[in-house]
């Protein structure tokens, strides 16, 4: 379909109410629904903004980027930033040639009594574009005075997303932290959404989970233990979609019409490339089948119906959108080994219990959904340290030793790629000490045990038991 200038025009003004003047922000549907949510959750992922930075931020759909928007926005018109400055449009579905004339109409014809001002520009879902829209981007930094503005482009999806990053080197501007992530909200989160009354909690390196400093934290979190564990389930049951913490905040449960409009998220982007939905509900049922167990390809594929390629490709659909991510096997020192049989996961619990939800298959077990969320928390700890980790399937691994112990997690620090303190998921409340066993007889020889609710670091073992939602509390509340 050939779109014309006015067409684009048209679409920039209907994304950028602010310009006719109004309280634009009392009104518009994403800002009201959030304060009617009953949920208190700013991530805040865009306050400190560059007049000449390009940033990308990225995360699955639903997580809250275009509230996260339209809050920098209100941000730049309280600092006094003139409205014709601010320039948000949707491009979901454009093809790159479009952006060309997107950046020629707006600043020639739309916001020309701004002059040479800077111009902020909030340009959504460029990541659905229908091309290499890194290359227009590229062209406008080198050639034109977009080169000299704000520019903030989303997505939800990491295909491209590296091309992008590597033709954009060097066109960032002053940003600082360029590249940005909103995730579902982690464990720390949603404990504050939930008004868990908690102490002042100082973050853990993921290296250090078994130091003096993190025994100390340890011990002083015995007290909190019924409240994290209740919490810890909750979230386990939840996820952290804004909306289903709404949900359960409200009744203790993720409402039908939450988990509909997730399960269209879902749907939409495995439609969109080119994965029926019949094959998407094979492909989840299976991994809801195999979460937190070693993967074979070949049996996965011949369950769901499809061949090896077509699963691997489906596979990377999920984990291009933010929905699924890959735990590789590793070396002895922690470096991923990708002929081996790797685990895989969902990013968040909601998107783990679909298959319960929508197709009525089996609920996952709750000691397999805690693993999951504790990989999980260590993702987000290294995209702390690292932008760009939770991208990578370098950091977060599991240990198989000779003697077939496998650990669930013994990745590397993202920043100084030391290895992190080994962790084994086991949600039990009672004889730890023989599940232990897997860490201290294997050839890494020390760890941490998530349990349940049992905390045990005494000095001079090699594995500490300690609670799943502290090892998550702690990890989550780390800051570089």
């Amino acid at each position: 379909m050939v779109v014309n200038e006015g067409q684009v025009g048209e679409a920039v003004r209907r994304d950028s109410p602010w310009w006719r003047g109004y309280n634009w922000d009392a009104e518009d549907r994403d800002l009201r629904n959030v304060k009617a949510s009953g949920i208190s959750y700013d991530p805040r992922p865009l306050t400190d903004l560059a007049d000449h930075g390009l940033y990308m931020l990225y995360g699955p759909r639903r997580v809250g980027k275009t509230v996260s928007v339209k809050r920098a926005i209100e941000a730049l018109l309280a600092q006094g930033v003139k409205p014709l400055q601010i320039i948000r449009v949707t491009v979901d579905g454009w093809p790159p040639s479009r952006l060309r004339m997107l950046y020629d109409h707006v600043v020639r014809v739309q916001t020309s009594s701004v002059g040479d001002a800077t111009r902020y520009w909030f340009i959504d879902e460029i990541t659905a574009c229908k091309g290499d829209w890194w290359s227009v981007i590229k062209n406008l930094r080198d050639n034109t005075a977009f080169g000299a503005d704000c520019v903030v482009l989303t997505g939800s999806s990491n295909a491209g997303l590296d091309e992008a990053i590597k033709a954009l080197a060097g066109r960032r501007g002053h940003a600082t932290n360029p590249d940005r992530v909103l995730l579902p909200m982690d464990f720390r989160a949603f404990c504050s959404c939930l008004g868990i009354d908690l102490p002042s909690v100082q973050g853990v390196r993921a290296d250090e989970l078994r130091s003096s400093e993190s025994r100390d934290l340890w011990l002083s979190l015995i007290p909190y233990t019924e409240d994290l564990v209740g919490a810890w389930a909750a979230y386990l049951e939840s996820g952290g979609y804004p909306q289903a913490v709404a949900d359960w905040r409200r009744g203790n449960a993720v409402s039908p019409s939450t988990i509909q409009a997730v399960w269209d998220v879902v749907r939409g982007d495995a439609l969109t490339t080119g994965m029926t939905e019949a094959e998407l509900g094979g492909v989840l049922d299976g991994m809801a089948t195999r979460l937190a167990s070693l993967v074979n390809m070949s049996d996965f594929a011949r369950e769901a119906g499809i061949g090896v390629v077509s699963l691997d490709t489906r596979m990377r659909s999920l984990i291009s959108a933010f929905l699924a991510w890959r735990c590789p096997r590793a070396d002895a020192k922690g470096v991923p080994d990708p002929g081996k049989q790797g685990k895989l996961y969902f990013l968040d619990p909601l998107i783990a219990r679909l298959p319960h939800l929508v197709h009525g298959r089996p609920p996952i077990d709750i000691t397999r959904m805690s693993e999951q969320q504790l990989g999980v928390a260590l993702l987000e700890w290294n995209e702390t340290v690292r932008s760009g980790s939770v991208r990578s399937a370098q950091w977060v691994t599991h240990h198989r030793g000779s003697k077939s112990n496998e650990i669930d997690f013994a990745g590397r620090c993202a920043d100084t790629r030391v290895r992190a303190v080994p962790v084994e998921g086991k949600y039990v409340s009672g004889g730890w000490r023989q599940e232990a066993l897997v860490i201290a007889n294997s050839t890494l020889g020390e760890g941490i045990l998530a349990t349940r609710d049992i905390t045990d670091v005494t000095l001079g073992e090699p594995v500490w038991a300690v609670p799943a939602p502290f090892v998550a509390l702690a990890l989550n509340s780390y800051r570089r």
